[in-house]
């Protein structure tokens, strides 16, 4: 008698487990975000249009306790990146800077910090001495370039030119 009272004691703990694993809703609430999600990306509609936030509030319904709610997470992340504003473009290239540098490479360095400044720079007043700056910056880097060799090759080929400051890159 008493096996059959903890068996049947056993039977409700079995029943409400098994119960608690069907009750999941999330894996549903994914997948319909997830159609939604689809649909829009095939229709190529923008990452900021309106049309995204039911898409957000679906993915952001999956309960937090799912087990699709990792899945639901990472989509969200991913709208979010997109939505959120882009950096600037850079305007230069990198430069380096320390010992072994020529002049060119450090002209270069210069230019960059010029085009970051003007990139952050959002007062069109004094973005105007930026942009010339910048310009004046990128024609002296043409001339340090012009007048670079590799190491080893002499600058002979600018006889008659004058000089670069410094004559930039000659091993001389």
């Amino acid at each position: 008698m008493r096996i059959a009272i903890r068996r049947l004691a056993v039977l409700p703990l079995v029943l409400c487990l098994h119960l608690a694993t069907g009750c999941d809703k999330g894996p549903e609430q994914l997948q319909k975000a997830e159609a939604e999600y689809k649909t829009l990306v095939d229709e190529g509609v923008p990452p900021r249009d309106s049309k995204w936030d039911a898409v957000v509030a679906e993915f952001e319904a999956v309960p937090r306790d799912s087990k699709a709610r990792p899945e639901a997470e990472a989509r969200l992340s991913a709208i979010r990146t997109l939505r959120a504003t882009l950096p600037p473009r850079p305007l230069a290239t990198p430069g380096s800077t320390g010992p072994g540098t020529d002049a060119a490479d450090a002209k270069r360095a210069a230019c960059e910090a010029l085009a970051k400044k003007l990139g952050e720079t959002r007062d069109e007043k004094a973005r105007e001495p930026l942009k010339h700056a910048l310009e004046q910056c990128r024609t002296d880097l043409e001339k340090y370039e012009a007048h670079a060799h590799p190491e080893g090759e002499e600058g002979t080929a600018h006889v008659g030119e004058p000089a670069s400051p410094g004559d930039a890159g000659n091993p001389r």
